[in-house]
């Protein structure tokens, strides 16, 4: 059967029918008859009845319900290469009379998006969701607009797009609060989790991470994944599952403020996303200056002064290196002392035994040059980050 072939017998079938009803099974009789062919044409005679059924102006019925077969039956039906093929062509036909096709415009973009997906063609995938028109006439559910709304998102962020990301983040935060259903809740914390943690707002990242590591509604494989992301954080060690992750005797330094050395570094480094390893105005990592100020914190408990060139030996940081960084944390009240420029010595001034108190800035000593740097990276042209003004929920 040619393609020719294929459009007179629709023309035939659509005009001899006299009710919607007979022109629709009449046209599902040809199109299995062109299915059970499998000829080397088969997309091309797919493509005319798609052709002759999105231009049809006199059948309107019929021609949206063959096309719900289209997109139900036969876009799943064939291998992904002649699928991908006909669905594009489908987008294209049907885009001009949106207004008749908007449901199966939304179908045939989904399908698209899945295959891109699948070939890990991240941005495409999220462009052809985003252009899904979710706030139109056609009401779709606040549950479907909410889980497209956090696809999208995914998708922008797995390819590293915080800027096309975010409006659907905060579009995604307001639908929350209409719907019950539970994991949809689970899934928008997760997404806006993830979103903090590419916004290199780790410390609140962390904390979110860690309830999802106690979530009884996810997999044990989802809260491990979750409980990596929450290593730096205190809490966590009195968890035993941070044994699966890391070694213990990192978790203990971290916890009891103790130095950590290059190799115990690298350990952690490993476990980090691309993102969290940008580098910094000063030419290290994030992960570097967080672990040099903890250090900081270490040598501060250790002694009450120090002179400069020991204290850049402990830390593995170059004389001027350690005394700007000695400087920048004074200064910024971080830790409390003062340097002797002639002599050479940084005295650390003694700390008040309020252990609460104590805790806290420890902990917060080891996250805050994150915050910090993500002003820094944001003036930097070399990583592309949203400003904090821009991007907050």
């Amino acid at each position: 059967m040619s393609i020719d072939q294929v459009r007179d017998e629709l023309h035939l079938k659509f005009d001899s029918s006299s009710s919607d009803v007979q022109r629709i099974n009449k046209c599902r009789i040809l199109l299995n008859n062109i299915i059970s062919i499998w000829s080397t044409n088969l997309v091309k005679m797919l493509k005319g009845v798609v052709e002759f059924l999105a231009q049809d102006n006199d059948h309107l019925f019929a021609s949206r319900q063959m096309l719900s077969d289209f997109c139900l039956r036969i876009l799943p039906w064939l291998p992904d290469s002649q699928s991908k093929l006909l669905a594009q062509f489908m987008r294209e036909e049907m885009q001009s009379r949106v207004v008749h096709f908007e449901y199966h415009l939304s179908i045939v973009c989904h399908h698209l998006s899945h295959i891109y997906e699948k070939e890990e063609n991240w941005k495409e995938a999220a462009n052809l969701l985003a252009s899904i028109p979710a706030e139109s006439y056609y009401r779709f559910s606040v549950d479907y607009e909410l889980e497209l709304y956090m696809k999208i998102a995914r998708l922008y962020m797995e390819d590293n797009d915080l800027l096309l990301a975010d409006p659907y983040i905060k579009k995604a935060s307001v639908l929350q609060f209409e719907t019950s259903n539970i994991d949809l809740h689970v899934n928008y914390k997760v997404c806006y989790a993830r979103m903090l943690n590419f916004r290199l707002k780790f410390i609140e990242a962390a904390q979110e991470y860690y309830e999802f590591s106690n979530c009884s509604s996810l997999k044990e494989c989802e809260r491990l994944v979750a409980l990596k992301n929450t290593l730096l954080l205190e809490i966590l060690y009195n968890d035993e599952r941070c044994k699966l992750l890391i070694r213990l005797s990192t978790l203990e330094k971290l916890h009891m403020v103790r130095i950590i050395k290059p190799y115990e570094i690298d350990e952690i480094e490993k476990m980090l996303m691309p993102h969290q390893k940008a580098k910094t105005n000063y030419g290290t990592t994030l992960l570097i200056e967080a672990i040099a100020e903890h250090n900081v914190q270490s040598i501060r408990i250790l002694y009450k002064n120090i002179e400069i060139k020991s204290f850049g030996n402990l830390l593995g940081f170059e004389q001027c290196e350690a005394k700007l960084l000695a400087e920048r944390m004074i200064s910024e009240g971080r830790i409390e002392g003062s340097i002797d420029q002639i002599n050479g010595l940084i005295t650390f001034n003694p700390q008040k035994p309020d252990r609460l108190q104590s805790r806290y800035k420890e902990i917060e000593s080891m996250n805050i040059q994150l915050y910090r740097m993500n002003d820094l990276l944001s003036a930097n042209s070399s990583v592309q980050i949203m400003e904090d003004d821009q991007t907050d929920v």
